[in-house]
């Protein structure tokens, strides 16, 4: 309603401006009144009108009522400003958290194939330009049609001949529009693209700052940076241009039209067939046909960019989760932890992964409730793809996995994601302090819990010593604290989980020899009783282990226990001979660092 007297409350005035002229200003001889029409400009307006003493408190009262319109305007004007203003954040802000929450159901391999800058602009860069599109377009458009459907129908109940003339520039507007509509459009499309790309691009330089530092590659990075937004301004300036070319010629139209207007009213009240009110009124109800026409071009820019902007959103959402939640599937505990394969082969999809070849062959494996089995071979084999398809971040191209001997696929996403610990192989942390860090495992953990975590992986000294303790912040990803403090916060999140299949991929990879074996004596306590699948490059990570699996080109080659897998002198035998030595020399390092110490 708001929205309506906004726009309909001013259609008033012009009536109001021609009855005062017509009807309460007293009239001058004929010849006058059409120099007052002609030559208006030369002569004196306040001479020229005489107010009868009758009609005199007919004006007062009518200008009074049109000073209470004028504030009454500017009241419904700012609810119709603030109502449509949360109206239209209402919708940016729904578009914009749907768009986050399908993001959260799409699969690994989607951000393997996305830059994470990418997303993030999508998610940021398109919803601010949809914004426009739904504050100003879709509230305003509306609004504005209305409006004009109401003018022309008064333009044409005052005089319909000069309605039509007035009327006469309609074609060639929609000509404009239906022309420059598609070019806009298609820079803005690309406008956002490289948008887009020089977002990733601009992530990724960011997240590896300091292999650019270290490189001193930073002119080299300015440089590209200035080259890739050099791009960006083209495409911009590219829009800009369009734009200005459409608005300069509609406004010669909307401007140009008037004077052929003013010319032939002019003649009809020289030749007595219209009066002078009327034609003010209708020059005036002119700006309210006009002015529409060239807010609509003016919007029609901004609808191009934000519906290329929305187009881009939709094919994000229209990208379906390829890893769902089974018709069949329940939120079934797991109690024993035992994992089998059979017969498993798995491709990625993404060409840049080996070129689509297969990552896992037919691969068959039992693995024990409460069993270690460590899973070794040479970079590039298939450990961590392996351990990935356990809790479903891929689907096996072929085969099945069980646990507990039901396929994952009728375990809920939730219930199964919930029974593992994963400790990944890069020790991502929140921007935020060890508590909410430790507490995105277990939100419900109790002070006593997280200490405990803390105490298992030996990080309790440590954080009891920072000058925040336990609610410091660690920066993006964990900066703030070295990466095998990292690598033991994540331990310790893992442990607070306390699920019955915990899953370790390069989990002491970032830590030095002392605290790797502080952290398995805390471990060996932590997982009694529970499925462990172990990933490490260190063999003497594996040595303890109930089962070794050996991996090679994605194919199981060898399993057993580590005295079984030297006996044998196949591939596992080749690998750790090919450590002894660094494994032989560590211990003597250390001595060294000793007695440099001493």
């Amino acid at each position: 309603m708001a929205g309506i007297g906004k726009f309909t409350l001013p259609l008033i005035f012009p009536l109001a401006f021609k009855y005062i002229i017509d009807d309460l200003l007293s009239p001058q001889p004929r010849l006058d009144r059409v120099n007052l029409a002609l030559n208006h400009y030369c002569i004196d307006l306040v001479g020229m009108l005489q107010i009868t003493p009758a009609p005199k408190h007919k004006l007062a009262a009518l200008i009074a009522t049109m000073f209470i319109l004028y504030v009454f305007q500017s009241i419904v004007s700012y609810y119709r400003n603030y109502w449509a203003g949360i109206a239209g954040n209402r919708v940016i802000l729904e578009m914009q958290s749907k768009l986050f929450a399908h993001l959260q159901q799409l699969p690994h391999a989607f951000f393997d194939r996305n830059p994470a800058g990418s997303i993030v602009s999508r998610v940021l860069n398109d919803v601010h330009e949809a914004h426009e599109l739904v504050n100003s377009v879709l509230i305003d458009v509306w609004m504005d049609a209305l409006s004009l459907m109401l003018v022309v129908a008064v333009l044409f109940a005052m005089n319909w001949q000069l309605a039509l003339i007035a009327l006469c520039i309609a074609p060639v507007w929609v000509a404009f529009m239906r022309y420059f509509a598609p070019k806009i459009k298609a820079v803005s499309h690309l406008t956002q693209e490289t948008l887009e790309r020089i977002s990733g691009e601009a992530h990724e330089r960011i997240v590896n700052i300091t292999t650019i530092k270290s490189f001193g590659r930073e002119a080299h990075e300015i440089q590209q940076f200035a080259n890739r937004s050099e791009r960006l301004y083209e495409r911009t300036i590219d829009k800009v241009k369009l734009a200005a070319q459409q608005e300069m010629l509609i406004q010669l139209l909307t401007r140009s039209a008037p004077t052929v207007v003013i010319w032939i009213g002019a003649l009809m009240i020289l030749r007595g067939t219209m009066t002078l009110g009327t034609m003010v009124a209708f020059f005036t109800y002119l700006g309210f046909l006009y002015l529409p026409l060239e807010r609509f071009a003016q919007l029609s820019v901004m609808m191009s960019s934000s519906v290329a902007a929305i187009e881009r959103i939709f094919e994000l959402l229209d990208i379906k989760p390829e890893i769902t939640d089974h018709p069949l599937s329940r939120p079934f505990p797991v109690r024993h932890g035992t994992v089998q394969f059979d017969h498993v082969t798995f491709s990625f999809v993404a060409p840049d992964k080996v070129l689509g070849q297969k990552a896992l062959i037919d691969l068959n494996l039992k693995i024990p409730g409460g069993y270690k089995v460590a899973l070794v071979g040479r970079s590039g084999a298939g450990k961590t793809t392996l351990a990935s398809l356990i809790p479903r971040f891929y689907e096996a191209s072929a085969g099945r996995i069980l646990i507990d001997d039901k396929d994952v696929r009728h375990y809920t996403l939730k219930s199964l994601r919930d029974s593992i610990s994963l400790v990944a192989q890069d020790a991502l942390l929140f921007n935020a302090s060890i508590r909410d860090n430790l507490l995105y495992a277990r939100p419900d953990a109790s002070e006593k819990m997280l200490w405990q975590a803390l105490e298992l992986v030996k990080m309790r000294d440590f954080v009891e010593q920072l000058y925040g303790g336990i609610d410091t912040i660690i920066g993006e990803a964990g900066v703030k604290i070295s990466g095998g403090q990292r690598q033991r916060i994540t331990l310790a999140r893992a442990f607070l989980k306390d699920s019955r299949i915990v899953i370790l991929d390069e989990a002491t990879s970032a830590i030095d020899s002392e605290a790797e074996n502080l952290i398995h004596d805390a471990m060996d306590s932590l997982i009694d009783g529970r499925t462990v699948i172990l990933i490490a490059h260190r063999l003497r990570s594996a040595i303890n282990a109930d089962m070794i699996v050996v991996l090679d080109r994605g194919r199981i080659v060898e399993t057993g226990t580590h005295t079984d897998l030297l006996c044998r002198g196949g591939t596992y035998a080749r690998l750790f001979s090919q450590q002894a030595r660094s494994l032989a020399v560590e211990p003597v390092l250390a001595d060294i660092h000793s007695m440099m110490d001493a």
